[in-house]
C-alpha cells in the first residue's frame, strides 16, 4: 500500500481539488490507482476524465452512496503496487431454491396452517442434480486465468482485490486454484442501469466495461495481510448448533433435527410472529461460528417446516460438522455506517449498503466543503462483497446492510 484516502465532498470542484492534492503527494510514488466513485450522473464525466488524466494506470468502479453521505460526492482512492488484470470468466446464475434433494426428507408431524408455508415451497420434482456438472457448465473453464496472472507464482501473491459484476464465481474459483493461500476480497459493484445505461460500470486504464471483473494481485512486500468482517445489528435467535446434513445451498438437519422448526421455535421464543416473515422486513441468517464469533454469514432465502430444509442465498451451504447460529436483522429506519478508522493501519474496506436509502433529509455531516479520511479506502454497494481468507474457505458473499469487510496490512 502506498497511499489511501476516502474523500467526501459537497461539490465536484471540492472533490477535484482534493484529488489534485492526492495526486501531488503521490505522483512520485508510481503504482496503480484503485478508485470507487459515488456521484450524481451529471458530474461523472468530468470526475472520471480527471482521474483518467492524472492516473492513466487505474482500476475503478461506480459505487453506492453511504446513507449518511447520500447528498454528497464520495470517492475512495488508493495507490497500490501489484499486477492488474481483467477477467471475462463467466460466473453462475443465482441459486434456484430447492434444486438439491428437496424431497428426500419429510416430517410426519402436522403444522398449523400459519406455519405451513412461511418461507415458501420447494419444487420437489426437479430430481437429482450433479452440482459439479452445473458448475463446469455455467462457469465454463475456471482454469482460464486472466493472461496478466498466468506467470505469477503462488508465493508472490499474498492478497487479491477486485471489482466485479454480480457473478464473480468463475474468477473466484480460478484465483483460489492458482493462489490458494492468498486472501481475496471482491467488491460487487453497484448496479448502474439508470446512471450510465450499463448493468455495472468498471474502469480500467482508459477503458470502460459493463461486465466481468478487474483487479490487482498484491505482493507479500506490502506486509502481512489481515482480512476481517463485521456484521452490525444482528440478534442471536439460537445458541450454537451443529449442521448434521447439508448439500448444495441447502441445510437438511441441524443437531439431527428439523432446522426450519428450530428457527420457527426460536422466533416464537423471541416474540417474533412468524407470519411477519411474509412481510420480508426482517432478514434471517445462518452465521458460521469460530471461537464464539460469526465468521461467515448466509441469508436464509426459503424453508419448509414439513420437510425441514432451509435454503441459503449461497452456492455452498456450510458443510456437515459446522457450528452455526441462527440470527435475524431487525427492522431499521437507518443504517449507521462509520467511515472513521478503528485501527491505525492503512486499510481497504467494502460495505454492503441498503437496497433502498431513505428519502428523508440527510444528517448535516459536513461542516466544510470536504472531508478526507486518510489511510482508509471505504466504498459501499447494495450488491455487497465476497471474500476468501486463504485456503481454509471458499469464496462467499455478504449483502447484510452495514456488513463490512476490511483488508489491512501490518
Amino acid at each position: 500500500m502506498i497511499a489511501a484516502q476516502t474523500i467526501v465532498a459537497r461539490t465536484p470542484s471540492a472533490l477535484l481539488a482534493s484529488l489534485n492534492r492526492f495526486h501531488l503527494h503521490s505522483k512520485t510514488k508510481g503504482g496503480t490507482l484503485l478508485f470507487a466513485l459515488s456521484a450524481p450522473s451529471d458530474t461523472l464525466s468530468a470526475i472520471t476524465s480527471h482521474l483518467n488524466s492524472q492516473f492513466p494506470r487505474h482500476i475503478g468502479c461506480l459505487s453506492s452512496p453511504l446513507p449518511a453521505y447520500r447528498s454528497h460526492i464520495m470517492c475512495a482512492v488508493a495507490l497500490l503496487d501489484g499486477i492488474t488484470f481483467r477477467s471475462t470468466i463467466a460466473g453462475r446464475a443465482d441459486p434456484q431454491v430447492g434444486r438439491w434433494h428437496a424431497a428426500r426428507r419429510s416430517s410426519q408431524q402436522p403444522l398449523p396452517a400459519a406455519q405451513s408455508n412461511i418461507f415458501g415451497e420447494f419444487n420437489a420434482d426437479l430430481g437429482r442434480v450433479n452440482w459439479e456438472d452445473i458448475w463446469d457448465r455455467s462457469a465454463e473453464s475456471a482454469q482460464e486465468m486472466p493472461v496478466e496472472l498466468r506467470m505469477a507464482r503462488p508465493e508472490d501473491v499474498s492478497s487479491i482485490l477486485y471489482f466485479s459484476d454480480k457473478a464473480p464465481e468463475g474468477i473466484a474459483k480460478a484465483l483460489k486454484a492458482a493462489f490458494p493461500h492468498s486472501h481475496e476480497l471482491c467488491f460487487l459493484v453497484s448496479s448502474t442501469p439508470f446512471i450510465t445505461g450499463r448493468p455495472v460500470t468498471l474502469f480500467h486504464d482508459g477503458e470502460i466495461y459493463s461486465d466481468g471483473a478487474i483487479g490487482i494481485a498484491l505482493q507479500p512486500s506490502l506486509g502481512h495481510p489481515s482480512l476481517t468482517v463485521e456484521f452490525p445489528g444482528l440478534v442471536d435467535l439460537t445458541p450454537e448448533l451443529q449442521i448434521t446434513s447439508s448439500e448444495g445451498n441447502l441445510i437438511f438437519t441441524v443437531d439431527n433435527g428439523n432446522p426450519t422448526r428450530l428457527l420457527l421455535a426460536a422466533m416464537n421464543k423471541h416474540g417474533l410472529d412468524s407470519r411477519d416473515v411474509l412481510l420480508k422486513d426482517d432478514e434471517f441468517y445462518v452465521g458460521v461460528m469460530s471461537n464464539g464469533k460469526v465468521e461467515q454469514l448466509h441469508r436464509i432465502t426459503a424453508g419448509d417446516p414439513s420437510r425441514g430444509t432451509i435454503a441459503l442465498g449461497t452456492m455452498n451451504a456450510p458443510p456437515q460438522g459446522s457450528i452455526i447460529k441462527m440470527l435475524y436483522l431487525p427492522r431499521r429506519d437507518e443504517v449507521v455506517l462509520n467511515l472513521e478508522p478503528t485501527h491505525g493501519n492503512t486499510s481497504i474496506s467494502f460495505i454492503a449498503t441498503p437496497d433502498c436509502i431513505s428519502d428523508g433529509p440527510p444528517s448535516p455531516v459536513l461542516d466544510k466543503d470536504v472531508l478526507v479520511i486518510d489511510r482508509n479506502f471505504v466504498a459501499g454497494s447494495e450488491n455487497g462483497f465476497t471474500l476468501r481468507r486463504g485456503a481454509k474457505e471458499d469464496s462467499w458473499s455478504c449483502t447484510l446492510p452495514g456488513g463490512r469487510a476490511g483488508l489491512r496490512w501490518t
